[in-house]
This record gives structure tokens, sequence and C-alpha cells, in this order.
């Protein structure tokens, strides 16, 4: 159960900073960090200009949680 955690935090956190949260003109959606907002926009508009920090910040958070929860349940 430890270990089940430990990943949920590592491979939680990489996926949420590669494939973090974007808004953009009041539409919010998640894209690539190398890519471009294509389906929308065009492709002249990088996903790292347009991060929505509060939910990325969120999401990190929720997923720390589960796997630290995980974690400390698999030490009883």
């Amino acid at each position: 159960m430890k270990r089940f955690g430990f990943l949920i935090c590592v491979a939680g956190t990489i996926a949420a900073i590669v494939y973090p949260p974007y808004s953009m003109m009041g539409q919010r959606g998640w894209g690539f960090i190398g890519g471009n907002i294509v389906e929308a926009f065009g492709r002249g508009l990088p996903v790292r200009d347009h991060l929505d920090i509060q939910l990325l910040l969120l999401e990190l958070l929720v997923i720390n949680i589960v796997g630290v929860a995980l974690m400390l349940a698999g030490r009883r």
C-alpha cells in the first residue's frame, strides 16, 4: 500500500505538470505543456503562456493528499 501511494504521488505529480490545465477566454481545458492549443485557437498559442496556476496547484494538492493517505494507511 505504501508503494502504491508513493507511485500515485510521483506519477500523478509528473502527469499534472506535463499535462496542466489552461484557461483562455473563459474556456478551461488540459493540454500538453510542450504543445499548442490547436483545437480552439490555432497553432500560435503555447499552453505554457495560459496556464491556470490555481487549478494546477489544487490538482497537485489533491493528488498528493491521496498518495500520502495511502502511504499512511499502508503503515498500519
